[in-house]
C-alpha cells in the first residue's frame, strides 16, 4: 500500500469512527438501548421474582433507568428499592467501605425478601462494573465481619470471607482488598452506626452472586434457588451486554453499552419517570425522537416535584429528634403545615405564599461555586432560626429539591450545633467539634434517610464552619 492509499484509508477510518461516536450520543439510540437492557433485567427478575430489586436512585435517567419497567409491568413486585454503590470505591488501590454510602437500609429489605438483585451497567467492552465486581463484595464482607465481631462469634460458623469473581478480579487484587477488610470493619464499628440494629437485622451472612447477559441462557436452563442456602444472596446483575467497541449495529438502531450513563451529555433533561410514561411515543419515530423528548421535558421540574414524582417517600424524621429531612414535594403547602411547625427550604424555588409565614425560612442555595458560598453563609442563619423551635420541641422540616445535598448539609449543621452523639440536647457548654462528630451525626441522617448524599464540598464547608468556631 502506498502512502497516498494509506492516508485515504486512515481518513476513511477516522470518519467512520467519528460517525459511530456521534451515533452513540444520539438520544434515540441511547433510549432504544435502554429498552434492551430493561428487557434483560425484567427477564432475570421473572426467573428470581422473590428477590428485592435494587438500583441506583432514579431521579435522573442514569443507569437506574433500567429498573423502572419492573414497577410498571410486573405487579408481583410493587416496588424497586434504591441504593448507591459507587464504582470508585472498587477502583484499583482506592478500595473502600464508605460510611456515607453504607447502604445499611437494605438489610431489612434483603432479609424480608430472602435476598436482593442489584442492577448496574458499565460501558465499552467491560462485562461487569467495579461497583458490582468489587464495591459490593467489599460491602458484603465488611458487614458480615463487623457483625461477627460485634457478636463475638468465634465458632467460625458465620461467613466472613471476601467473595469475588475470579474472571473480574485477579487473585492478586483480591488479596490486596482482603488485607484492608479489617480496617473497614473497624471503621464501621466506630462510626456511630447502631450495630445492635444491624446485628439483629442480619439473620444470614450476605454473599454476592454475579449474572450478565452472557450468562442468561445458562440461567434459563437452571434458574437458581436460594431457599435453603446458608447465605442471603446479593445478586449483582450487569444489565448491559458487553460489546468490545462499546457500540453494535442492530436492526434500526445502534446498541450502546451502558447507554444510561453520562445522561447530562444526551438526555436533554429527560427523567426516568418521563421516559417510562411516554417511551412508546418517544420511540415511535426515530426522526422525531429528539423533538418529542424536548416537548415532554418542557414540563418544568418544579411541576414534577409538586406532583411528588421524585423517588417515593418525600421526607423522613431523624429519630429520636423532632427534625425531618425531605425533598421539594415535602414542603408543599398546605400539607406541609399539617406535618411540621417550622420549615427551612434550601432550594432556589419556593411555593407561592410560603415567604409570608414567619415559621418559614428560605435559603436559596444554587448549584455550582456560587452555591458553595451561599451554603456556607446559610449555616448560621439556619442555626439561629431553629433555636427556639428546638427548645420548644417543635417539628422542623429541612428540605431542598432532592433532599440529597444542601438540605442534608443544613440539617447536619443543626444536629452538630444542638445535639450530642446520643441525639440529646446539648447543655450550654458545647463540646469541641471534630471530623468524628460530623461523621457520627451524618450517619444518623443517612440511617433515617438513605437518599442523603452530601457532596465533599458541602461537608468541607461544614467542617470549616465548626472547626473555626471551635478553635
Amino acid at each position: 500500500m502506498d502512502e497516498e492509499e494509506f492516508s485515504f484509508g486512515n481518513t476513511e477510518f477516522n470518519l467512520e469512527s467519528k460517525l459511530i461516536r456521534n451515533d452513540s450520543k444520539n438520544i434515540y439510540n441511547r433510549l432504544r438501548s435502554i429498552i434492551d437492557d430493561a428487557s434483560f433485567v425484567m427477564a432475570m427478575t421473572e426467573l428470581m421474582p422473590q428477590l428485592a430489586l435494587v438500583g441506583k436512585p432514579t431521579n435522573v435517567v442514569g443507569r437506574g433507568i433500567s429498573i423502572e419497567p419492573r414497577v410498571e409491568l410486573n405487579q408481583r413486585q410493587k416496588k424497586a428499592y434504591s441504593a448507591y454503590f459507587k464504582s470508585t470505591d472498587g477502583h484499583m488501590h482506592i478500595w473502600d467501605f464508605n460510611i456515607r454510602r453504607n447502604n445499611l437500609h437494605l438489610l431489612p429489605i434483603v432479609m424480608e425478601h430472602g435476598g436482593c438483585m442489584i442492577v448496574d451497567s458499565t460501558r465499552k467492552g467491560k462485562r461487569i462494573p467495579d461497583a458490582l465486581s468489587k464495591t459490593i463484595p467489599i460491602w458484603c464482607c465488611t458487614v458480615n465481619r463487623a457483625v461477627a465481631v460485634y457478636r463475638n462469634n468465634k465458632e467460625g460458623d458465620w461467613d466472613t470471607k471476601l467473595h469475588t469473581l475470579p474472571s473480574a478480579v485477579s487473585r492478586s487484587e483480591h488479596a490486596q482488598i482482603e488485607s484492608k477488610i479489617d480496617g473497614f470493619v473497624n471503621k464501621l464499628l466506630t462510626s456511630g452506626i447502631d450495630m445492635k440494629g444491624v446485628s439483629d437485622q442480619l439473620v444470614k451472612p450476605l454473599r454476592p452472586i454475579w449474572f450478565t447477559p452472557q450468562s442468561y441462557d445458562a440461567v434459563i436452563e437452571s434458574p437458581p434457588d436460594f431457599g435453603d442456602a446458608p447465605f442471603c444472596p446479593v445478586v449483582c446483575l450487569s444489565a448491559s451486554e458487553a460489546v468490545e467497541t462499546g457500540c453494535q449495529s442492530r436492526p434500526g438502531y445502534l446498541y450502546v453499552q451502558g447507554s444510561g450513563d453520562d445522561q447530562e451529555a444526551w438526555a436533554l433533561g429527560l427523567t426516568p419517570i418521563m421516559f417510562w410514561k411516554n417511551h412508546k411515543d418517544i420511540l415511535s419515530n426515530q426522526a422525531d425522537c429528539e423533538n418529542k423528548v424536548k416537548e415532554i421535558v418542557s414540563l418544568s421540574r418544579d411541576d414534577l416535584l409538586e406532583q411528588g414524582e421524585i423517588d417515593g417517600k418525600n421526607f423522613s424524621m431523624i429519630e429520636p429528634t423532632t427534625l425531618a429531612i425531605g425533598n421539594y414535594a415535602s414542603g408543599k403547602p398546605p400539607q406541609c403545615w399539617k406535618e411540621f411547625d417550622y420549615i427551612i427550604n434550601c432550594s432556589v424555588s419556593e411555593y407561592d405564599g410560603m415567604s409570608e409565614n414567619p415559621k418559614y425560612l428560605h435559603l436559596p442555595i444554587p448549584d455550582g461555586k456560587k452555591g458553595q458560598i451561599i451554603f456556607g453563609a446559610s449555616i448560621e442563619k439556619a442555626i439561629e432560626f431553629v433555636h427556639d423551635p428546638i427548645l420548644e420541641n417543635r417539628k422542623i422540616l429541612v428540605h431542598c429539591s432532592t433532599g440529597k445535598d444542601h438540605s442534608v448539609g443544613i440539617l447536619l449543621s443543626i444536629l452538630i450545633h444542638y445535639f450530642d452523639l446520643q441525639a440529646q440536647l446539648l447543655s450550654q457548654t458545647k463540646p469541641r467539634v471534630d471530623k468524628k462528630t460530623v461523621q457520627h451525626q451524618l450517619v444518623r441522617i443517612i440511617s433515617n434517610w438513605e437518599k442523603a448524599s452530601p457532596s465533599r464540598v458541602t461537608l468541607k464547608r461544614i467542617n470549616t464552619h465548626f472547626m473555626s468556631h471551635s478553635s
